[in-house]
């Protein structure tokens, strides 16, 4: 019975000296609350939204905890998809993403998500049900534990924790343990599974009495030593500094302060495919995309002589990002390269000056550093506006033949370059974009302007088919106030497009543009002009996707000219949920210019000539 004192007790938040935000909660008795209750409530005590699930009767006490939370479960078709989707909402909320699934096949299901997570450096909870303790070593039904499949040992590779809860003792720590890689700093993963009668279980102890205590995520430091160097040696100076940016500057908050860092000491500004969306292609001072699908303009720029100091914010300078590692993105200039991530940049350069600083503070920094109105600084703007107008000589795009002349030429599809424009004309300035893998992603990436608010999302790295058409259900839910549209292709859909059925199901405003070449369109293009292997193995059927997605309950439109497009983009958005575009696209050579040089100039050094 309650004693008269608990009855009235009224929950307040404490903001303690130790940065720790405690919610006191007294009352609570061990009895009422299972493992499951535990795990989910310090889900919801970090800001978690969404999980994204395929049920099982190995996580049904896991389940009935979401249903009593302010977390709303999100059931998918498949878990690779449901952990494709906890990447996408992880990107656009700035926190972790959260996936369950039951262990054994759920788990192995999930591998594939947990890869292209580890290779985007993106944070997320692979949570999973599994057998109970006393079936364990007893040949049983979807053993993962170690006497079965031993899933431990197999997701490890893939994740900076990999948690099998045993002990109801422990149960509590290894939760916190999890949960400690999960931050934007860390761009950690963890894998924790806990058995279904552990679940069950009430609460280790007597916690009664015990404030649920929340860590809230603190920064990597700022080095003000190493920042100073860098603005009395090259941004105060009269030298040529332009900036190389990454995926870790690809979010609102960072992009805000890149654009006016960029605009206080006039500095121009290339992006990587990554890192596309961290500063507006429309702006003065854009480069445009550096790398892969690169622009001109940022290309001859940042492989110039004229360029003196390249600063490298966020960035992996891995393959693509660097051009096949071409030597002139280093060449005669002194390469700095800033970045909270504790993994080294890429071993192919070695930067002449190093920082590890966070990069939100440490923009903030170089911004307050020096006064708007200093006088050395408007004499160093000067000087480099002087470059910057030879710079802006350059094209950003790479010339195409218009449409007229295309049509003239008896071209019977339309030309991906200028869907893509058409799309971007019609949306929102803060529209997300989720792009998927193939063929559209070079035109994507190319013809696509991006507006420079974090906007702009691709699994680049390992680049898994059809993860966009999952991730962008996940950055929906996460930012419902933006507009929504994944550009896919059909290559894709056919490995993850069931998934838009998730997005009816619940309603998700959103639209899905696909991108239909009836092939596998990059390596087909490699076919149509004999390179590569036979077309029978990289044509496809043509499939009716409209008709697709009506069958899942996702209204949709098929289009075949511009003038269609604009009708169904119309249409897509008065429609009160997810709407699919089919785009009959053709075959084209797709604007990679740069990218293909590089890979002969790469071949050429290697073997010395």
């Amino acid at each position: 019975m309650e004693s008269h004192a608990e009855k009235l007790y009224t929950p307040v938040a404490l903001a303690t000296a130790d940065g720790i935000r405690v919610i006191a909660t007294p009352g609570a008795k061990a009895a009422d609350k299972s493992n499951a209750d535990v795990i989910i409530q310090g889900l919801e005590a970090r800001g978690i939204q969404y999980i994204f699930l395929v049920p099982g009767k190995l996580v049904y006490p896991l389940i009935k905890s979401i249903e009593h939370s302010g977390i709303t479960g999100i059931v998918g078709a498949h878990e690779t998809a449901c952990g494709f989707m906890a990447d996408g909402y992880a990107r656009a909320s700035r926190k972790f993403g959260v996936c369950l699934g039951i262990s054994g096949p759920g788990t192995m299901n999930f591998l594939p998500a947990m890869a292209a997570a580890q290779a985007d450096k993106i944070p997320v909870l692979y949570l999973a049900g599994g057998i109970a303790t006393y079936h364990e070593a007893q040949g049983a039904f979807q053993d993962g534990s170690n006497s079965g499949i031993d899933e431990l040992t197999i997701v490890k590779p893939l994740l900076s924790a990999a948690i099998e809860v045993k002990n109801n003792l422990t149960l509590q720590h290894e939760l916190r343990r999890s949960l400690s890689c999960l931050n934007t700093q860390r761009k950690g993963r963890a894998y924790l599974s806990v058995p279904v009668d552990m679940q069950k279980k009430a609460v280790a102890g007597n916690h009664a009495a015990d404030p649920q205590r929340t860590p809230q995520c603190r920064e990597a430091a700022i080095d003000q030593q190493g920042l100073e160097q860098v603005l009395n040696d090259y941004l105060l100076r009269g030298l040529n500094v332009a900036c190389l940016v990454g995926n870790r500057m690809n979010n609102p908050q960072d992009a805000e302060l890149l654009l006016r860092l960029a605009e206080k000491y006039r500095l121009p500004v290339a992006t990587t495919l990554s890192g596309k969306g961290a500063f507006p292609e429309g702006h003065e001072l854009a480069l445009g995309l550096y790398g892969f699908a690169g622009h001109t303009r940022a290309v001859e720029t940042i492989n110039g002589d004229e360029v003196d100091v390249l600063l490298v914010l966020g960035c992996d300078l891995s393959q693509r990002d660097s051009l096949n590692w071409n030597p002139r993105l280093h060449g005669a200039k002194t390469l700095v390269v800033i970045d909270e991530d504790f993994d080294k940049v890429s071993s192919h350069y070695q930067p002449d000056m190093q920082i590890f600083s966070s990069l939100t503070g440490g923009l903030q920094y170089l911004l307050d550093a020096v006064g708007d109105g200093d006088i050395h600084l408007a004499g160093v703007k000067t000087l480099r506006d002087g470059w910057l107008a030879q710079v802006r000589q350059l094209p950003l795009e790479q010339q195409q033949p218009d449409l007229q002349a295309r049509q003239a030429a008896g071209e019977a599809n339309m030309y991906p370059g200028d869907v893509i424009k058409r799309i971007r004309s019609r949306m929102d300035e803060d529209t997300n974009v989720v792009v998927d893998s193939g063929a559209h992603r070079i035109f994507m990436a190319h013809h696509w302007l991006a507006s420079g608010r974090g906007d702009y999302h691709t699994s680049s790295s390992l680049a898994p088919m059809g993860w966009a058409i999952c991730a962008g259900i996940g950055i929906k839910l996460a930012a419902p106030h933006r507009d929504c549209v994944v550009v896919t292709g059909d290559g894709c859909m056919l490995m993850h497009g069931i998934e838009i059925q998730t997005a009816a199901r619940y309603q998700v405003k959103m639209t899905f543009v696909v991108m239909n070449n009836s092939a596998h369109g990059a390596m087909h293009i490699d076919t149509l002009q004999n390179r590569g292997v036979s077309a029978d193995y990289t044509a496809l059927p043509n499939h009716d996707w409209k008709a697709f997605a009506n069958s899942l309950g996702v209204a949709s439109a098929k289009v075949a000219t511009l003038e269609e497009l604009d009708e169904a983009l119309a249409a897509a958005a008065e429609y009160d949920g997810p709407f699919l575009i089919e785009v009959i696209v053709g075959n084209h050579v797709a604007p990679n210019r740069y990218y293909a040089e590089s890979i002969v100039e790469y071949e050429q050094r290697i073997k010395g000539l």
